[in-house]
């Protein structure tokens, strides 16, 4: 059996989970993976953060709304068509930032930035279906791992381009424009291998279950599901963390621009990507471990993810108040001190890569089916590019960088008590379904037992 793409007859053996998971990770690595590693430059590789947070601003406040609400349009067109329209926007986007950088144009930075706001929007929604609901409950760690890995590796390569075309700039500054003009070609090349995507229904899971399709409705039923599922305990008590744990990248990326030469932000986002990514890997065997009960995984995973970005924290606020009051200029490897703070960022870079895999891993045990799956994605990615876009637009004024990070040490901090709430309630799918059938066997023998009761009370009197 084989499905078809328009002038391309694809095999069948491109039907299974794994190759729509390394799919799914190729176009994370080409897109949003790249996108990170030219916003883990700093500002885009800008000479000055302000104008491109501006637009990173811009990025996020469309895209939350859209991701919020992609659901409608995964219920129109299909999961396959939105992931499709998710890819168009980073090209777009990384080409208003090489203009910037090479030309000086900045009408173009704020609609690359709308462009391609939008298109993230669909697309984040609608990859988190389908990297939440084509694996099967007991992968879905595994997988997430290495979809995260895959868009992390796009960081590894855009770092290793960073690091090779600026690896002499040794002073604070702006990188090569040749750096964002090859990020441009490889993001384009995202927008085929959206194409191979297979649509659920097609996808084949190794342990033969069927991955939950629900039908089609009104765009007015999708906006009251959309609004059951945000008003839902679970999810409401989740919005907040959801906020909080991507507040802090404006600040991230506006540290970096400030204090450090140009081939260490490019060293920032390639080394980044290699302890994000191995992070993730780890974390996600874990989360999928069966040695461990999944409340215990949820929990622990909540401690060891959470935990640690708060902690943190602490070493962050300390490190922005020295420099608060002695700025550092160009910090570079052979500088004093670098150490210090350059280890500060990988740090931040990478267990916040965690806390985006644990939150993730959360929603998908939370729900089920592509539509559902896809709210709930939807809402967890669009409030995260909220929490972005608030961080961006702060950091696009000259405001102080410690009171940013006080300001993101209350939102996280307040953020983790109803998180909390919800984790501990959480319970595996599977395990509710079999106390469920428990319950109702349990039910059946005391019943069977009543009956024969009845009928051996019955017999005496039929006899006499």
């Amino acid at each position: 059996m084989s499905f078809t793409i328009p002038g391309v007859a694809v095999p069948a053996c491109l039907n299974s989970v794994l190759a729509q998971m390394i799919i799914c990770g190729t176009i994370a690595l080409l897109g949003p993976g790249l996108w990170n590693a030219n916003n883990s430059l700093g500002a885009g590789g800008a000479l000055l953060p302000y104008l491109v947070n501006g637009g990173n601003s811009l990025v996020f406040g469309l895209m939350g709304l859209f991701c919020i609400l992609s659901p409608i349009f995964v219920n129109k067109i299909g999961v396959k068509n939105t992931l499709i329209a998710g890819t168009l926007g980073w090209s777009v986007y990384s080409a208003a930032l090489y203009q910037n950088n090479r030309f000086g144009t900045e009408w173009f930075v704020m609609l690359g930035a709308a462009v391609c706001g939008v298109s993230a929007g669909l697309y984040w929604a609608a990859e988190g279906a389908v990297i939440l609901s084509y694996p099967e409950h007991a992968k879905r760690g595994r997988y997430l791992g290495l979809w995260l890995g895959f868009k992390n590796s796009g960081q590894l390569i855009g770092g290793a381009i960073n690091l090779g075309l600026n690896v002499k700039s040794k002073k604070a500054g702006k990188v090569s424009w040749v750096t964002l003009l090859i990020f441009v070609i490889l993001q384009a090349c995202a927008v085929p291998f959206a194409f191979l995507l297979s649509p659920p229904e097609k996808t084949k899971r190794s342990d033969g279950t069927k991955i939950v399709v629900e039908a089609k409705t009104s765009t007015k039923e999708q906006f009251r599901q959309l609004w059951k599922t945000a008003t839902t305990r679970q999810i409401g008590l989740l919005l907040p963390i959801f906020f909080a744990s991507w507040f802090y990248w404006g600040y991230l990326s506006t540290y970096l621009t400030l204090y450090f030469s140009v081939r260490a932000r490019a060293l920032a986002s390639f080394l980044s990507a290699i302890t994000g990514t191995t992070a993730c890997i780890f974390f996600g065997i874990f989360l999928d471990s069966k040695k461990f009960t999944v409340q215990t995984r949820i929990r622990a995973g909540f401690l060891l993810s959470c935990g640690l970005f708060t902690l943190l924290w602490i070493w962050v606020m300390i490190v922005q108040h020295d420099y608060q009051n002695h700025p550092p200029k160009g910090l570079d490897w052979t500088s004093p001190g670098f150490g210090r703070g350059f280890g500060m960022y990988i740090m931040m870079q990478t267990i916040g890569n965690m806390v985006q895999n644990y939150l993730y891993f959360l929603i998908g045990t939370i729900g089920d089916g592509t539509s559902e799956l896809s709210r709930g994605t939807g809402l967890l990615r669009g409030v995260e590019s909220w929490g972005q876009c608030a961080s961006f637009g702060i950091s696009s004024s000259k405001f102080s960088p410690f009171y940013t990070t006080v300001i993101n040490v209350v939102f996280w901090t307040l953020s983790l008590i109803p998180a909390a709430i919800t984790i501990w309630e959480v319970q595996d799918r599977k395990h509710v379904a079999e106390e469920s059938d428990a319950t109702k066997i349990e039910f059946s023998d005391v019943e069977r037992d009543h009956v024969q009761t009845l009928e051996k009370q019955e017999q005496p009197a039929l006899s006499s």
